[in-house]
């Protein structure tokens, strides 16, 4: 799953609070901002003049819109490094990749660890934190451009604590 189409899931305020943590970057806002701009096709004159809600409707669009998967997934990204660091560096440490805190210290493919290592990182997240968190920190894992995880991507599709439920009328 793609992180645009993660974001068609995800409930307007769980979306805001995505868009909140990672605009705590200083690249996030200025990228998020063109994206809307470009993708929604809005001159920037008329986007400074939208209320707060507005921008926030243009923002969500934007985010599940196909053509900004990137930018979901930088958005994505962003948002769970700085509200589950710790989530992230135990699954980090789980499977066996080098990282500092949230962040993997590697360059290029990332390759797969060995099925069992995989499924014991996955279920020391579930015994520990959140579901919904720690299927959206998956997800969001297995749709970078260098991660090729099968066992991974099986577990996401056959363990049902890890479905992420449509939340997108709430």
């Amino acid at each position: 799953m793609k992180a645009n189409e993660l974001f068609r899931l995800l409930s307007s305020d769980e979306i805001d609070s995505i868009v909140l943590s990672a605009c705590t970057d200083d690249e996030i806002p200025e990228k998020l901002a063109g994206g809307v701009l470009t993708y929604q096709g809005i001159a920037i004159g008329r986007f400074a003049k939208l209320t707060e809600v507005q921008r926030k409707t243009y923002v969500r669009r934007t985010l599940r819109d196909r053509r900004a998967a990137d930018l979901a997934l930088f958005v994505l990204s962003a948002a769970l490094t700085k509200q589950h660091p710790k989530m992230i560096g135990a699954f980090l440490d789980e499977v066996g990749l080098p990282h500092k805190g949230p962040h993997l210290e590697f360059e290029g493919e990332i390759p797969e660890p060995d099925a069992e290592k995989v499924g014991k990182g996955v279920d020391a997240l579930l015994a520990k934190y959140d579901a919904r968190a720690v299927a959206l920190y998956l997800v969001a894992f297995t749709a970078q451009p260098d991660v090729s995880w099968k066992a991974l991507e099986e577990r996401l599709t056959t363990d049902a604590r890890l479905g992420v439920e449509d939340r997108s009328a709430a």
